[in-house]
C-alpha cells in the first residue's frame, strides 16, 4: 500500500508540474485565436488530469490509514 501511495503521489506532483508549465507558456505566448482555443483545452484537460491524480493519491492515503 506504501508503494502505491508513493506511486500516486509522484504522478499528482507531475501533473501538477505539467499543469503550471503549461499556464506559464500560455501567459507568456502572445498565441493566435486558434492557438489559444488548443492551449485552453489542454489546460482543460490538465486540470482533469490533476484532480483525478489528486483523488486517487487521496484515496489510497485514506486506505493505508485505516490499515495502519
Amino acid at each position: 500500500m506504501q508503494l502505491q501511495a508513493s506511486l500516486a503521489q509522484e504522478r499528482w506532483r507531475k501533473a501538477v508540474d505539467n499543469l503550471w508549465r503549461e499556464i506559464l507558456f500560455y501567459r507568456r505566448a502572445r498565441l493566435a485565436d486558434r492557438e489559444r482555443e488548443r492551449a485552453q483545452r489542454r489546460l482543460k484537460n490538465l486540470r482533469r488530469i490533476v484532480r483525478r491524480a489528486l483523488s486517487e493519491y487521496h484515496r489510497i492515503e485514506l486506505e493505508r490509514q485505516a490499515e495502519g
